[in-house]
């Protein structure tokens, strides 16, 4: 999990992007989240907001691919 500031205003939430496989996983990010942000129609992925300590507990989900911190860029 990333140590940085996101400028969550001295919360511990962070907002991120998870991608899931199937409903359960889905299900699962929209559950510990706080904040629905957004949800893509089209691809197995959405952007929600949650506590940090939760990040590994979603991570290790078996229907969840990846959880990523919002707004990261390559490169």
């Amino acid at each position: 999990m990333p140590e940085s500031d996101t400028g969550d205003s001295g919360d511990d939430t962070v907002a991120v992007n998870v991608g899931f496989d199937g409903d359960e996983g889905r299900k699962s990010a929209v559950e510990t989240s706080v904040e629905v942000v957004r949800e893509f129609s089209s691809l197995d992925v959405v952007t929600v907001r949650i506590p940090r300590s939760a990040w590994t507990e979603l991570e290790n989900h078996p229907e969840i691919r990846y959880v990523e911190e919002n707004g990261q860029t390559g490169g």
